[in-house]
């Protein structure tokens, strides 16, 4: 056996554990010593094809089919044909994310899916896209097919890292070989499905606060004309109490939205140590869980054009889903929310948010031109600061319209 084949077995076998950059390495170094070598050529442009190289794919195997007169090579180029249409929908499918459009998104990438071509990204994309949807099974498959063939791919070992957060998947496991779901978030999932169904949360015992009537007789100490006997005046005040009991129940059923409205009405008030270990006990169940049911909600409503309900629920995320692994989307959809019901004012504030905490996220090239839009015919130096960061950033986004070449240039 040649030095050449040597070498392509070597590459074919970094391929198979999934080390695809040290394959097309070996690949490369196959075919600098017998250009001839077929199957070199072969797995260098199938591995280029898994990246999402078409052009780089296509020009190997045409030139090992004119070359070396190699069949598979024709094959594998009648075979990628229709993929210029896939990459097509896949830069759609980055699109109607950015948009919010989850569902859609995921419509194209199985589209995507039909054949290997840009595999890679296809299913890093299709992962995030189950995340955001609560399905986390299957976007641990999507990241396994990912890491089965890019085992360093930084980005779905990130996107992992994350599920391992979540508790979704177990850390003493290695990363390629996880398919444990936890219990606690297939419930999780479980009450979001509900909620998307229409079914709302009964609030069992969302009963007006019981009040406790205290009566005070006063003496006048004067004797009134016309009047031979003491009157007495009875006045009535009243002293509200923190529902302990209703707030407990509200914690066990994990009613959300009412254990919010209690905590924003009492959290500032004079309370007991158990009632403030009450009110802490339900600001940590709104943090892990709560801020996960009003993102879907208000996503739901926001999808939906009801932008008063997206702005309430979106807005009861943000107030207690900082540490949420979801956030960056809260932060982009209220401030969409906000933006297409008019509030613009309150929109640039969570837009700049964004630019400034997830300036690389996956909003972030749609928050720069918003922010170059509304700016523009009340701040000009803003709108052209954060058009330059766009055409900078982004050299070739859909977004790089005559009017953000006029911001700049202008």
């Amino acid at each position: 056996m040649d030095k050449s084949q040597k070498i392509y077995n070597k590459a074919l076998k970094k391929y198979n554990d999934g080390y695809i950059d040290k394959a097309i390495e070996l690949c490369e170094e196959s075919i600098s010593l017998n250009i001839k070598n077929r199957s070199s050529i072969n797995l260098k442009g199938l591995l280029f094809y898994l990246k999402g190289d078409l052009d780089g794919a296509q020009r190997l195997w045409k030139m090992n089919h004119q070359v070396n007169g190699d069949g598979v090579s024709e094959k594998y180029l009648n075979s990628s044909k229709e993929d210029d249409v896939r990459f097509s929908l896949y830069v759609e499918a980055l699109k109607l994310i950015r948009e919010l459009k989850i569902n859609e998104a995921l419509e194209l990438l199985k589209q995507c899916s039909e054949s290997d071509f840009n595999y890679i990204k296809v299913n890093n994309c299709s992962a995030l896209c189950y995340i955001k949807k609560g399905e986390y099974k299957k976007a641990l498959e999507k990241l396994n097919n990912v890491l089965k063939v890019d085992a360093n791919n930084d980005e779905a070992k990130k996107t992992m890292k994350l599920l391992q957060n979540l508790n979704v998947v177990k850390k003493r496991y290695p990363l390629k070989k996880i398919a444990c779901i936890s219990a606690s978030v297939i419930c999780s999932v479980a009450l979001i499905a509900l909620i998307f169904n229409g079914v709302k949360n009964k609030n069992l015992l969302n009963k007006s606060s019981p009040k406790v009537k205290i009566s005070a007789i006063k003496n006048s100490g004067q004797r009134t004309s016309g009047v031979n006997n003491k009157t007495k005046q009875k006045t009535e005040t009243t002293k509200e109490v923190f529902p302990q009991e209703s707030f407990k129940n509200y914690i066990q059923n994990k009613d959300y939205d009412s254990i919010y409205r209690e905590i924003k009405k009492w959290k500032d008030k004079q309370l007991s140590t158990n009632e403030r270990v009450l009110i802490s006990e339900g600001s940590k169940l709104l943090e892990e869980e709560g801020s996960d049911y009003f993102y879907k909600l208000g996503g739901n409503y926001l999808n939906s054009k009801d932008y008063n309900n997206a702005k309430a629920y979106l807005t009861k995320a943000y107030e207690f889903g900082s540490e949420n692994y979801l956030y960056e989307d809260i932060i982009y959809m209220l401030a969409t929310a906000l933006d297409s019901s008019g509030d613009v004012e309150s929109a640039i504030n969570y837009y700049v948010q964004y630019d400034k905490s997830f300036s690389d996220g996956d909003y972030e090239e749609t928050v720069l031109y918003r922010l170059a839009i509304i700016y523009k015919d009340i701040d000009k130096a803003q709108s052209k600061k954060y058009a330059q960061q766009l055409v900078d950033k982004y050299p070739n986004s859909i977004y790089n319209n005559s009017i953000i070449s006029n911001l700049v240039n202008g």
